[in-house]
């Protein structure tokens, strides 16, 4: 018999604020988490924008003990993990079920740090190198930082699949839960800010500026979008199995019904057989969940201000929909937090979740010019107040990868 699968708790370390009340609060208000790098020496490239992580003060949440050998995204991950645990009434490690564990995406992971260190060693030589120079430089340590940190004794995995990473852990966590082999998971996704991730994306010119000298801003799905605008952070939750989260009397946010995924493979694909495969994720990840598409009122998008990415995804919906692509809410949120690259799927994640939780979806800021060729039914400008029942999260890599996650809310 499959388990039942629900989110107990959200922690939240964004550009938007610190703990998911505040993330919630400025996202219904428009606010911006965007503004001028202060991390980065940028002074030399066009893209002079981002949403950075400010104020935060990681002894607070974890204590002083070895920060200063931890990365920035390591404080992240750790820092929304003890916001989530809290929230769910797990405030210390003997509250946590003995087989709990952790899955986390991250498509970067500490690539910079990992890539720092190489360079060191030939440059240096290994013999000049201190071992604590080595602590945190590994593409999963930050996952597994927290695994030891709050003393987890279960599964502890990276999932790494580019835009789609934290969908990817959250869609892997659900069917580890569903399937009966776990009952209570730490689950999310986790992204820093660096000179090599700023890099990698303003030399394929997909950051918002990087072309033809046009305006920074991110406005998904609008005719003037012209790139993303990078962000950082991490979004976790707490999953469990239903009847173990109800023995505990733990508050429930929303159930996750559905997880599904497909692949193209190569960027040389059509527009026509990238919007297929991504319709395709849509209608399996209802048909994993065991609903019509009738009773969906939601789609929480990916919505980058790629223009591309943008062009396949509304295409999708619509293909998806049908009739019903100008009845059901489409909201996305990047034109506030940016794109946190593989942490995205997770953010996307709170943004929805808290949406149905507080029946109120957040409005979709910046957008002033309707593309005709992403014509969707957007909650433009104003936040809306609405008890959303069923809704879905969509996840799209430019290279081909599509996962989504069914969200619903019941009497539990």
């Amino acid at each position: 018999m499959k388990k039942r699968v629900v989110i107990t708790g959200i922690g939240v370390i964004s550009p938007l604020g610190l703990g998911h009340q505040e993330f919630w609060n400025n996202l219904i208000q428009g606010k911006s988490g965007l503004s001028p790098i202060t991390s980065l020496d940028v002074s030399n490239y066009p893209c002079k924008k981002a949403g950075e992580v400010s104020g935060l003060r990681p002894a607070d949440y974890l204590g002083d003990k070895g920060l200063k050998y931890l990365t920035k995204g390591t404080k992240f991950l750790a820092c929304a993990t003890k916001l989530a645990l809290e929230d769910a009434g797990l405030n210390g490690n003997n509250n946590l079920p003995q087989h709990a564990g952790i899955v986390v995406g991250s498509a970067l992971g500490n690539y910079s740090q990992t890539t720092d260190y190489t360079y060191d060693i030939l440059r240096y030589g290994p013999e000049k190198l201190l071992p604590m120079d080595s602590y945190d430089v590994a593409l999963n340590s930050s996952i597994n930082f927290a695994s030891v940190f709050f003393k987890l004794k279960g599964p502890s995995r990276t999932v790494s699949s580019g835009f789609t990473s934290s969908t990817d852990a959250l869609g892997n966590a659900f069917n580890l839960i569903k399937s009966g082999r776990e009952t209570l998971l730490i689950s999310g996704g986790v992204e820093q800010i660096s000179l090599d991730s700023y890099l990698i994306f303003l030399m394929q010119r997909l950051l918002a500026g990087s072309q033809d000298s046009e305006p920074e801003i991110s406005t998904p799905f609008d005719r003037k979008r012209n790139g993303f605008i990078l962000s950082e952070g991490s979004y976790v939750f707490i999953l469990e199995e239903l009847e173990s989260a109800r023995l505990r009397g733990a508050k429930i946010y929303a159930e996750i019904t559905g997880y599904g995924t497909s692949y193209m493979g190569s960027r040389r694909y059509s527009i026509e057989e990238r919007v297929k495969k991504a319709a395709k994720a849509m209608a399996l990840t209802l048909e994993d969940a065991g609903l019509e598409k009738e009773s969906l009122e939601l789609i929480c998008a990916n919505g980058n201000s790629s223009k591309l990415v943008d062009l396949v995804e509304a295409r999708a919906i619509n293909a998806f929909l049908g009739e019903r692509s100008k009845e059901v809410m489409v909201s996305s949120i990047k034109s506030q937090s940016g794109e946190c690259y593989g942490a995205s799927g997770a953010m996307q994640m709170t943004s929805c979740v808290l949406a149905m939780h507080n029946s109120t979806i957040p409005p979709h800021t910046n957008y002033q010019k309707p593309d005709p060729e992403c014509e969707l039914n957007l909650v433009s400008q104003e936040k809306i107040e609405k008890n959303v029942k069923n809704a879905m999260v969509n996840s799209l890599d430019y290279t081909g990868n599509c996962s989504c996650l069914l969200l619903e809310k019941k009497s539990w």
